[in-house]
């Protein structure tokens, strides 16, 4: 599965192998550019491929109609993609089953609410949905928690012993994240979308949430395609 398709996700599909052909659904938090802009690239570059693989895109309802229309914009329709496209709006807590076995329940948080609302010109009343993941399979159990209004939001999710814990450090302190977490049983915290601030000195900020978080086991900041094995 790939969570969130920014642009270019296609491309570093393609740079490792037959990942663009083999994943089973797209898996979209909220409907930000960074998060949502690679979505037309991915399906061109599925269709120049020949992938026959069926496809189901998982994201929230109101994205749905806009995304179709803006595919169908750029020349492309879903009748000539080659392959079965399936759009699924996510419900709030109600978990889907994927291939393999693997539970993903996806939590709804107030990162949409907390920063579209406050622009000029916003629509008060537009419905803006945006989620995190809960990932079981298992003995396996991983948070992805996409972009959160404040870490507080973390707090049920770990609740529980986690295997990894994939948060976003762009929106709130490294110190605030530390608080949220201290305590919890995360036995990996896997730190990405990082702030300028953070992403100019990646080792200042391991060494500072190792210090902040002894009691996790591993704290990794990811290079973009590296794999990792929980």
């Amino acid at each position: 599965m790939l969570i969130d398709a920014g642009e270019p996700c296609v491309h570093l599909l393609c740079d490792r192998g037959g990942l663009i052909m083999e994943i089973d659904a797209v898996l979209i938090t909220h409907g930000h550019v960074d998060h949502i802009g690679g979505v037309p690239a991915l399906l061109q570059g599925c269709l120049l491929l020949g992938r026959k693989k069926p496809l189901v895109i998982y994201l929230p309802e109101e994205m749905i109609a806009p995304l179709r229309a803006w595919i169908s914009a750029l020349y492309l329709t879903e009748e000539s993609l080659g392959f079965p496209l399936t759009w699924k709006a996510w419900t709030n807590t109600w978990a889907e089953e994927f291939l393999g076995g693997v539970l993903v329940t996806p939590h709804a948080n107030k990162h949409l609410e907390q920063f579209y609302y406050s622009l000029p010109g916003a629509l008060q009343n537009r419905p803006c949905a945006s989620y995190s993941l809960e990932l079981e399979k298992g003995e396996f159990r991983g948070i992805f928690s996409g972009d959160l209004a404040s870490p507080g939001e973390l707090l049920s999710l770990i609740s529980k012993p986690t295997t990894v814990l994939v948060s976003e450090l762009s929106h709130f302190s490294a110190t605030q994240l530390g608080e949220v977490l201290c305590g919890a049983s995360i036995a990996t915290l896997c730190l990405v979308h990082l702030s300028e601030e953070y992403a100019s000195d990646r080792s200042e900020l391991q060494m500072r949430m190792e210090e902040l978080l002894p009691e996790i086991g591993n704290v990794i900041l990811p290079d973009d395609g590296e794999p990792l094995d929980f």
